[in-house]
């Protein structure tokens, strides 16, 4: 029986009358202090039924920031100390004070934010001057459920602290019901051409190093990508309005953190654990333009579930999760429900496999299983270890927060992440976007090019810049 000192949820529930993003730019502004909105902007394949919001609102709200080559931990700008493991200090920060989740919501307040994939602890560590992960704790926030059309409005923390809570929940009640319709989104500008960190002879040069992996037995499978730089002129808010209504995704997000903003359209499911402890995974490997005639768009989907490249690519991931949630999931308890089924999402096809598992209890749980099976298996390669370290040794640039994770940490205990896929992040003036794809011993180099250049149109599009290579992709 927890004490009286044991934090609790309050909450109250009203009718989800107005769009997402008025609501959001009612409650915490189109620009300001850091605020995050995991946006369900689309239901699809079982993902996309919760949409959360939020910002620092109670002392017990900060920004955490971590840089993971020094084990560097920043809480609201101010040093505290060398931590060493991230995951581990989101666990002892979660379970100090477990709450829980109230109505059935999937989040009780805790972390939400970005891991980029210098957290890995293979390979090298990326050293930039941003920080590899940037979360926001939050003890005040509110859940959208997109099936049963309501709005929850949720505070967490000790007992001492209802009266403050509740008035909190009805004050931002009443601004909920004084929510207005945004005006119409302005028309992107041509930003021409974007820059990429690799040449059309630098891409073709960096596969043929992979295929000599591939042939001596270093790697079976290796996830090369590159980034992509464009002009980010207007505020990332509007671009990201303008983004969500031309490519909606499960597992959509604004973050609107210290120094930068991301900007996510992903529709892969890393890592979703309940807070009874079951774990699933969801790979993608395999995508395939879509067609606006409904034959061909069909045709293509045929194609890429049937493509023998494909397939082998999804199964070499499927083989490297299933392993990853071995190590901490019970015995026994790992399956696959799904193997290579067609996804389809606004401008592409996708292939994507399910794993599941029960995770072995322990404290903190779900968010050791996230470290666990860190970064990634779906933008690596396999085997993991080698395959990341020679990825990192000749990849263009370090990939900083592509490639990692976006999402919540519960103090529920479960924890629901995206793959850093289809992501632009925007500071200084400047988006930059990562994309790349899966390069087997069966890759044709020019096929992989044009996948690259399918990943990225979409954000590419959003801020009225277009792919350099395409020209190349398509000749």
């Amino acid at each position: 029986m927890r004490g009286p000192g044991a934090w609790q949820a309050w909450s109250v529930a009203l009718p989800l009358e107005v769009a997402p993003d008025a609501l959001f730019a009612h409650l915490y502004g189109e620009d300001g202090g850091s605020a995050v909105w995991l946006d369900s902007a689309q239901q699809a394949y079982g993902m996309g039924r919760w949409s959360i919001m939020g910002a620092p609102a109670t002392a017990h709200d900060h920004v955490l920031e971590f840089w993971a080559a020094e084990g560097r931990l920043r809480i609201d700008g101010v040093d505290a100390g060398d931590s060493g493991d991230l995951w581990t200090v989101l666990g002892e920060r979660l379970d100090a004070n477990p709450v829980d989740a109230p109505d059935g919501l999937p989040f009780a307040g805790g972390y939400v934010g970005a891991v980029g994939y210098g957290v890995k602890t293979i390979g090298a560590r990326s050293a930039g001057v941003a920080p590899d992960a940037q979360l926001v704790h939050l003890s005040r926030f509110v859940a959208l459920d997109h099936v049963d059309g309501v709005v929850h409005v949720v505070g967490v923390g000790p007992a001492d602290e209802e009266d403050d809570a509740r008035a909190w929940l009805a004050a931002t009640a009443d601004r909920i019901g004084t929510v207005r319709p945004l005006g119409e989104l302005p028309s992107v500008l041509d930003a021409g051409p974007a820059r990429a960190s690799v040449t059309p002879d630098r891409y073709r040069r960096d596969l043929a190093a992979i295929r000599s992996w591939l042939l001596a037995g270093d790697s079976y499978e290796a996830c090369y990508t590159y980034a992509l730089d464009a002009p980010a002129t207007e505020a990332p808010f509007t671009t990201y309005r303008r983004l969500r209504r031309a490519n909606p995704a499960p597992y959509a997000a604004y973050l609107r953190l210290p120094g930068r903003a991301i900007l996510s359209c992903s529709p892969e499911r890393y890592l979703r654990v309940t807070s009874a402890g079951w774990a699933e995974t969801k790979p993608i490997k395999g995508t395939a333009r879509r067609s606006p005639d409904a034959a061909a768009d069909a045709a293509a989907a045929a194609a890429l579930a049937a493509d023998p490249k494909t397939r082998s690519e999804n199964l070499m991931i499927v083989d490297l999760l299933r392993n990853d949630l071995g190590r901490v999931c019970a015995p026994g308890t790992v399956t696959v429900p799904q193997l290579m089924a067609v996804e389809s999402y606004a401008t592409v096809h996708q292939l994507v496999t399910s794993v599941r598992g029960r995770l072995r209890p322990r404290p903190a749980a779900a968010v050791h299983a996230a470290g666990a099976l860190f970064p990634p298996g779906s933008m690596t390669g396999a085997p993991k270890q080698r395959t990341v370290e020679l990825l990192d040794a000749r990849e263009a640039e370090p990939r900083g927060v592509y490639s990692g994770v976006i999402g919540a940490f519960s103090r529920c205990g479960a924890v629901d992440l995206s793959v850093v896929i289809r992501t632009a992040v925007v500071a200084d003036g400047v988006a930059r976007i990562g994309t790349g794809g899966a390069i087997t011993i069966d890759s044709d180099p020019e096929d992989e090019l044009d996948e690259t250049v399918v990943k990225a149109s979409a954000l590419l599009a959003a801020f009225g810049a277009r792919h350099p290579l395409e020209a190349q992709s398509e000749a």
